[in-house]
């Protein structure tokens, strides 16, 4: 059902007699909230009173009131509660002075009253200012001081996550776009603590008020989320004023008026033309793409596509991202590991994309099978613009015989210069799913780069060795490494490959991220090229097509109605994939 929105305060003065008569026999707001985290009262019976702030959850099991004491509290602490009453919520209104008797408790980490009884009206309405708040918070106060509190940021917020918008309702604001510590600065303990520190002052969830899942509309941005109207990170908001409460995911402010998007991040544009005479290699992580073939029932796909539906809008989408690249040779990531065939994942998408491309592109068959993962590495190329030279090579011994996908490499003759150029196009060992035993030297070092750096680092070095023995029979100087490597600008597997003089190629254009994980922004998709061919460089960029885009705009069907599965789709490239394509154009 749909729920009304948080009511807004009313604006008249105080009765100041009605307020004393409440005052008599009882506790104050900030003495149940106590300095701590949790009530130094829980699960006593206590009566207090206060000034009606904010309705929430009104006709659900969820359903209160706010209140704030008459005076502020002067102690470091809220001065504001949350009644647990639907009763309450029916009865009294935004501005008024109660009195109430309840059962102190901590509800999901939120002092709450419950249990309530002896409610009555003691006083008339009254203009309750909402507290002004900045981020980052400063070191003397903390959300749990400002738990229940009408606030207001009197600051523009940035969005950075909208990933539970469409589930939830909910996003992620800070002061700022947030990056991941060890996109900026060296893995160590000062990056793990600058993560803590931006989650604690920076972040602030928004919800929108409403006990529904997968509502229609949507309800962010202005006017409602569509495969049109979206919302990237980096919009921000103006006036944000709210209630904020804690459940079991964090602090959460409740909007008490409309929220106004900005579009500070617009969408970019299509990538410029290739000059003529350029050599254009780009990296794309497709978001498994499955089609099931090899399987005794195609649908559901092991990772990708539910149905065939589903599989029509993904490859629709891929499509639009992937000729707008205008790439000689493209990379690609997460494709199904089911063979070279005609009907496999790899020829659909190439015969896919030839139907539209103004320039047909062929595939790269190895010998070997690519591993034994679902998903495997690929590599296009456009035949009007480099011929194949040498052989297909992969590397299947360790450490890619287990987490870190076997890089493919090929060697390529650019037809407009004879240049010849090796691509190797990878994929390491993602961040999750880490090791139990927490001696491993795979474990978490809480140094900013999870899980499984070691295997990373490891799979950096024997990449590099593995490519100066020219694998491919072709004997060039002009080299490059590509893809997914799971490891942020700053960390140990980017900056290994570095000290074994592989030189990483940085955005022309400021967009030097891909990857957008709980608020939080980086890249985890890189190019490093030999000194020889990064020479030749001439425009590198990440296109911000995905990891800026809501995920709710991508191609599944789940969680939506027929109503939301209609208005967020569109066959174009935003959100085609959860990671941003890269493309690097090189003139010799």
């Amino acid at each position: 059902m749909k729920l009304k929105p948080v009511i807004l305060l009313s604006t008249s003065l105080i009765s100041f007699a009605a307020v004393s008569a409440c005052s008599s026999n009882m506790t104050s707001i900030s003495d149940i909230q106590g300095k701590g985290d949790t009530s130094p009262y829980v699960d006593s019976t206590l009566t207090t009173t206060g000034i009606v702030s904010a309705i929430v959850y009104p006709n659900t099991k969820n359903a209160g009131i706010f209140i704030r004491q008459t005076s502020p509290s002067t102690k470091g602490q809220s001065s504001s509660l949350f009644v647990a009453s639907n009763e309450a919520a029916k009865t009294f209104e935004v501005g008024q002075i109660i009195k109430l008797t309840g059962k102190v408790i901590e509800k999901n980490q939120l002092t709450t009253l419950v249990d309530i009884q002896d409610m009555k009206e003691c006083g008339t309405s009254t203009t309750l200012e909402p507290i002004s708040v900045s981020l980052p918070l400063s070191n003397d106060i903390s959300f749990e001081q400002l738990e229940g509190e009408l606030i207001r940021f009197d600051m523009p917020l940035t969005v950075n996550d909208t990933y539970n918008l469409g589930r939830y309702g909910e996003i992620i604001v800070a002061d700022k776009r947030l990056m991941v510590p060890t996109q900026i600065m060296q893995p160590g303990k000062e990056a793990y603590l600058l993560n803590q520190v931006q989650q604690e002052k920076h972040q602030l969830v928004i919800d929108d008020g409403k006990i529904e899942q997968n509502p229609t509309p949507v309800p962010y941005p202005n006017n409602g989320l569509t495969a049109q109207n979206t919302l990237r990170i980096g919009d921000t908001i103006n006036q944000v004023e709210g209630v904020l409460i804690q459940d079991r995911q964090g602090y959460k402010l409740i909007p008490t008026k409309a929220l106004t998007f900005n579009t500070a991040n617009p969408r970019p544009s299509t990538p410029d033309a290739k000059p003529a005479k350029a050599l254009r290699i780009a990296s794309f992580n497709v978001l498994n793409y499955f089609n099931g073939e090899g399987q005794q029932q195609a649908f559901p796909t092991r990772r990708g596509a539910s149905n065939e539906a589903e599989l029509a809008r993904q490859e629709a989408k891929l499509i639009a991202a992937l000729s707008a690249l205008d790439a000689d040779i493209i990379g690609l990531l997460e494709v199904e590991n089911n063979g070279y065939g005609e009907k496999g994942a790899l020829a659909s998408l190439t015969s896919a994309l030839n139907k539209v491309a103004a320039k047909p592109y062929r595939f790269i068959i190895t010998e070997e099978k690519p591993g034994g993962d679902a998903i495997k590495v690929a590599l296009l190329y456009r035949p009007s613009a480099v011929s194949v030279e040498g052989k297909a090579a992969m590397l299947l011994d360790k450490p890619f015989d287990w987490g870190s996908r076997p890089p493919l490499a090929q060697s390529f003759k650019h037809l407009a210069s004879n240049e010849l150029v090796t691509v190797s196009i990878n994929h390491f060992k993602s961040k999750g799913s880490c090791p139990e035993d927490k001696l491993s030297s795979n474990a978490d070092k809480q140094d900013g780069q999870a899980c499984w750096n070691a295997l990373r680092v490891q799979s950096s070095k024997a990449l590099s060795d593995w490519l100066n023995t020219y694998p491919t029979g072709i004997e060039s100087n002009k080299k490059i490494i590509l893809g997914d490597l799971n490891a942020y600008r700053m960390e140990d597997p980017v900056r290994a490959l570095e000290d074994l003089n592989w030189v990483f190629l940085s955005s022309t254009k400021g967009t030097d991220y891909s990857y957008v994980y709980r608020g939080f922004t980086g890249s985890l998709d890189h190019a490093l090229a030999s000194k020889a061919l990064a020479e030749k460089l001439v425009d590198f960029i990440h296109w911000p097509i995905n990891a800026d885009e809501p995920v709710l705009l991508d191609y599944n069907l789940e969680h939506k109605s027929e109503q939301l599965q209609k208005m967020l789709f569109a066959p174009n490239a935003f959100r085609s994939s959860d990671h941003d394509p890269l493309i690097a154009t090189f003139i010799f």
